[in-house]
């Protein structure tokens, strides 16, 4: 069995941990979870991060802040109608995500800007590693 689906997938747990700490208040911001796997830099695999902030609400209105924030940001929010098991009433999702090759304060500024909105729902977010392999020597 190779290593690498457990280091992703503790990997997708530590994030995971990170972002419920996060929501209950800890100081824990995206740029702090985009460190680069020692692992994979050891084989010459570099990692991009995707960030991403999702909010859901009944009020399709209060969600507009932080849409328009997300557009300005180049966030590329896409709204949907939706349920779940979490929240089984039809209501409004806004998703947006943006890819960082390096850790950035950016992800952290667009949060703070989400957040300080105060726009009606539950907001979520993730950072989630995008391996990109190094290139191979030069060409023939």
């Amino acid at each position: 069995m190779s290593r690498r689906p457990v280091s992703s997938i503790v990997r997708a747990a530590l994030l995971a941990a990170a972002a419920f700490a996060a929501n209950a208040g800890a100081a824990t911001l995206p740029s702090n979870l985009m460190l680069p796997d020692p692992v994979l830099a050891a084989r010459g695999v570099a990692e991009r991060w995707v960030f991403g902030i999702k909010l859901e609400s009944l009020d399709l209105k209060g969600l507009e802040p932080c849409r328009q924030i997300l557009v300005e940001r180049g966030y590329a929010p896409v709204l949907s109608k939706t349920a779940s098991s979490t929240m089984p009433e039809l209501h409004f999702k806004i998703e947006g995500s943006k890819e960082y090759p390096l850790a950035t304060e950016e992800a952290d500024d667009t949060l703070a800007a989400v957040v300080r909105a105060r726009c009606t729902g539950t907001l979520a977010w993730t950072v989630t590693s995008k391996p990109v392999p190094a290139a191979s020597g030069a060409a023939r």
